[in-house]
């Protein structure tokens, strides 16, 4: 499996969670869209994403030049989610990541799971202390959410967690309702439009849309 994919200078990059054990020698690339896990948690946010901003402004991100990577590839080397204290392996592919940061500067970081969003904020030293990745649950990971959008900043890489397969599993009402903070909430619409409201908001300074040269 391929260790990325996509273009490194897009503005807008997937982080997802490590390869998956029983697959990576069949799959191609992080997120492949074979795998059922793509269609799980990312096409519907997409899905929405793409037809809020279309019905407020016609347009269309060019999702072909998303760049997509896991967080670690090798998910043998995943930590325990009780544990705090990373391996080499894992700390220097927070070195490796943290370094792409610094020369491609992305706007928007979508992170999948808990694992995905501590990694990432390791990357930038975001919290006082360094969380066991248990420590961030679905109502946490909402909040978070919530604080990063209403703070999001074009000027700025913007970290922004999303769920991973908990919301396809037996309590993917309660992840709906923790997420959101409603207990009606539809996760997956929420997200959505909150992200399509930024894009739109910052849509002439992001170079993200379908063109007729694309």
């Amino acid at each position: 499996m391929k260790r990325e994919v996509g273009k490194q200078n897009f503005p807008i990059w997937l982080i997802g969670d490590s390869n998956p054990a029983n697959w990576s020698d069949y799959l191609d690339i992080p997120l492949d869209p074979r795998h059922p896990a793509r269609h799980n948690i990312w096409t519907p946010i997409i899905e929405i994403i793409q037809d809020y901003v279309y019905r407020q402004a016609r347009l269309r991100i060019d999702t072909k030049d998303l760049f997509i990577r896991n967080a670690i590839a090798d998910p043998i080397h995943k930590p325990k989610n009780t544990n705090p204290i990373w391996d080499e392996y894992v700390t220097q592919e927070i070195v490796n990541l943290q370094n792409l940061f610094h020369i491609y500067k992305p706007v928007i970081v979508l992170t999948f799971g808990a694992f995905a969003y501590e990694f990432v904020c390791r990357t930038q030293m975001e919290y006082p202390q360094t969380h066991q990745h248990k420590y961030w649950t679905t109502k946490r990971l909402g909040n978070a959410f919530r604080k990063r959008v209403d703070q999001f900043d074009i000027h700025n890489i913007n970290i922004l967690p999303l769920l991973h397969a908990s919301i396809a599993r037996g309590h993917f009402l309660k992840s709906h309702a923790y997420f959101c903070d409603d207990p009606n909430g539809n996760y997956f619409e929420y997200v959505g439009i909150q992200l399509g409201i930024q894009l739109l908001k910052f849509q002439n300074e992001l170079p993200i849309w379908i063109t007729h040269d694309s």
